[in-house]
């Protein structure tokens, strides 16, 4: 790779496109600040109302980029009017794809029509709020599933000097094969100008859809997730520790309930059943206690709102991080907050039955388990009865997850967070968009 020649630019720009969910930005929050303490710009591109809500109802991220910087400029272009549209088109773009229809004489120029009506609205909405950018050597993030939009096509043949950075929503774990050694990809092409943002190998691979993920224009950079960093989490661990040790001279012991919601995973009884018995478990073995509720960002209607008015349920809208910090125990309903908990130093416990539940869980001969119970993060509790099991062994041994007997993929994986920035920082440096390399994040 022959460095670009040029200076580097005075003025840099990081533009965010958010559509989703509140986990996009989480994911790429500690990016985001590393390129604030590189003098960047950057401008925050709400695409839809529900990620607008959804980052409201997170204070950690809200309080973020709602801080006093006037480098930070938060854009809404979502209307009901638009995300329909978008939709539409959407849509229809991956049913002529799958059907192979792009091609056909008739559907192609309608098609085509419609698609051109929708881009050059959409781009002069755009330019009107961000300004003339386009000719710009600018860092665009988008959440991966982006690169399935017609609208990721509209922006990269409009911004295509600059670096497109795909990512994910959250720190799930897709590979369900933990034992498969992978290729160490330390290599990056350099002249490409879209990467793909990735935790580790095995996830590409599980998520790969051989289209759109596999095209060879699109570089696969694996570098963890930085909110797994040691640097980002340092404060945050020390945070936890010291409230945890307060245990004894605290008069109740809070519980992070990281609770999942009915919808394609559970059927609203195993829901109200899961809620109940968490409930009820606790009552029976804690005299005294808090529970601090975190819903799923989808989670709606949740049992947990028919117990707003008892006041040992509160209902929290804050990153899984901070609650963390505030909390003795976790009981999670199958959520990746657990290893958010886990990286603190925080007990969880997994309150979930895979055997009932086996969509997206990991087959072990005739039964299921739970990617995250292979991880080595959790107790396991398919019931009540293993859910008071593993409740009295945290409280009353005062039990911990031993970091040490994680499974090798996640020390992988945190390995490869602490080293997030280097590979980012190379991606950074080949287009004159930073002077100098640094030799730790925290620089």
């Amino acid at each position: 790779m022959n460095k670009r020649e040029g200076t580097t630019l005075k003025t840099k720009t990081a533009i965010v496109f958010l559509s989703g969910s509140a986990g996009e930005l989480d994911w790429i929050l500690p990016i985001l600040d590393h390129l604030l303490k590189r003098e960047f710009d950057l401008k925050i591109i709400f695409l839809t109302k529900h990620v607008l809500a959804s980052v409201k109802t997170n204070s950690m991220l809200n309080d973020y980029i709602h801080q006093e910087n006037s480098k930070i400029e938060l854009i809404f272009l979502g209307s009901y009017l638009w995300e329909m549209l978008e939709r539409i088109s959407y849509l229809a773009y991956r049913f002529l794809i799958k059907y192979n229809l792009k091609n056909k004489n008739i559907i192609q120029p309608i098609y085509s029509i419609f698609e051109k009506i929708l881009e050059t609205l959409f781009m002069h909405r755009l330019s009107l709020r961000i300004g003339n950018l386009k000719n710009n050597q600018n860092v665009i993030f988008s959440e991966y599933p982006a690169l399935r939009r017609p609208r990721d096509k509209w922006v990269y043949k409009q911004f295509n000097d600059s670096i497109f950075f795909y990512c994910p929503h959250s720190p799930h774990v897709y590979t369900e094969d933990l034992e498969r050694n992978y290729d160490k990809f330390e290599g990056l092409d350099l002249d490409k100008s879209r990467f793909l943002l990735m935790g580790h190998p095995g996830d590409y691979f599980a998520l790969n859809d051989n289209r759109e993920l596999a095209s060879n224009s699109l570089e696969k950079v694996f570098i963890g997730h930085p909110k797994y960093s040691d640097s980002w989490l340092h404060d945050l661990q020390e945070k936890s520790k010291k409230f945890r040790r307060t245990s004894e001279t605290r008069k109740s012991i809070n519980i992070l309930v990281l609770s999942r919601g009915s919808g394609s995973y559970l059927d609203d009884q195993s829901h109200k059943s899961l809620v109940e018995n968490t409930i009820d478990i606790v009552q029976k073995n804690i005299p005294n206690y808090n529970f601090l509720i975190k819903k799923h960002p989808r989670e709606f209607n949740s049992y947990w709102d028919n117990f707003l008015n008892d006041d040992s349920i509160n209902i929290v809208n804050d990153h899984i991080l901070n609650l963390a910090t505030q909390a003795d125990l976790a009981i999670s309903f199958w959520t990746s907050g657990a290893m958010d908990c886990h990286t603190l130093g925080v007990p969880v416990i997994e309150y979930f039955d895979p055997n009932q539940h086996p969509k997206q869980q990991v087959q072990e001969g005739n039964s299921y388990t739970t990617i995250y119970r292979k991880l080595g993060v959790v107790l396991p509790a398919n019931n009540r009865i293993e859910l008071e099991r593993s409740l009295l062994r945290i409280v009353e041994e005062d039990y911990e997850i031993p970091l040490h007997k994680s499974h090798k993929f996640y020390n992988e994986l945190i390995t490869n967070s602490n080293q997030w920035f280097v590979k980012i920082e190379k991606i950074l440096q080949s287009r004159n968009l930073i002077e100098n390399l640094v030799s730790d994040e925290r620089t």
